[in-house]
């Protein structure tokens, strides 16, 4: 991957060009809404959604966009990591793992949360999918996948590992 800054008269880069030759796309992004149904209405092009479909499933990613919102409140509030205990003086500071959610202690009521998110998910993906027309469902099953998401109705599958992560593209 080579990437390209170009600069005009010291006012900072103007652009930014990415080319990769390999082929590999990036991942894509988050939905807008941070919700699986929000994959849908960002996409409502490719799906072909009418117009009456489209302000369904905004309907349905709103309003789960708000239940998801009230239990991410109650995870953070559960899940806090821990603090830091007072240093002696002249002792060195403890080490800590600093990678995201490392420190984090889970208990069975954050367990049970993200369950009730996960199921949250799930009822919303299907009234979405309630409100597709087949050659539409196909299209979505297809998007959900790529991203991740399982859709309704299929089986949840581990996720898959290229055996050459981590290897280098050049010798």
């Amino acid at each position: 991957m080579h990437i390209v800054l170009n600069f005009a008269k010291s006012r900072g880069p103007i652009g930014c060009l990415i080319s990769n030759h390999l082929g590999i796309l990036p991942p894509p992004l988050p939905p807008a809404s941070g919700t699986p149904v929000g994959y849908l209405v960002d996409n409502a092009t490719q799906l072909n959604l009418r117009e009456d479909q489209l302000a369904k499933l905004q309907e349905i990613d709103r309003s789960l966009s708000a239940r998801d919102d009230e239990i991410e409140t109650q995870l953070r509030l559960i899940e806090k990591p821990a603090e830091d205990p007072e240093v002696p003086k002249g002792a060195p500071p403890p080490r800590h793992n600093n990678a995201p959610g490392a420190q984090v202690k889970t208990t069975p009521d954050a367990a049970k949360l993200r369950e009730a998110r996960k199921s949250s998910d799930d009822a919303a993906l299907r009234k979405a999918f309630a409100i597709l027309d087949p050659a539409q469902q196909t299209a979505a099953r297809k998007l959900l996948e790529d991203r991740g998401i399982t859709p309704p109705g299929a089986d949840a599958k581990p996720p898959q590992h290229d055996p050459t992560d981590g290897k280098p593209l050049q010798p």
